[in-house]
């Protein structure tokens, strides 16, 4: 196999499309995930890249059309996910902070059985 320019690209491509799946698939963390699927993303824009240099004398812009536009609207899903982590975490912090500031109330004993209190 011939490392050419496009077969370098899909390459990379490919190993960053994994380390993305791994990223995504082993943290528990939002924006880890967040971060992972940014990562896939670009690793889905470099195979399109790749793919539209097949022939070096004519390039398709049609390919290179897509990327940017995948560009914005990736730009913009990460902003809409980074908003929605941070609400997510306000809210978080809220409910702990009523939680406790709210009194602990005593285990009564009168769920215990007559047979058991009485020896």
């Amino acid at each position: 196999m011939e490392f050419t320019q496009t077969n370098l690209y899909s390459l990379c491509a490919i190993l960053l499309f994994a380390i993305g799946l791994l990223g995504f698939l082993l943290n528990s963390d939002f924006i880890r995930k967040l971060l992972g699927l940014n990562v896939i993303g670009i690793a889905i824009f470099m195979l399109l890249l790749a793919g539209a240099n097949i022939d070096p004398s004519a390039i398709d812009p049609t390919p290179h059309a897509m990327v940017l536009t995948g560009i914005i609207v990736a730009a913009a899903g990460t902003a809409l996910g980074l908003n929605l982590a941070s609400k997510i975490a306000k809210f978080a912090r809220l409910v702990q902070k009523e939680e406790a500031s709210m009194p602990i109330e005593p285990i009564s004993d009168n769920g215990l059985n007559e047979s058991q209190g009485q020896r």
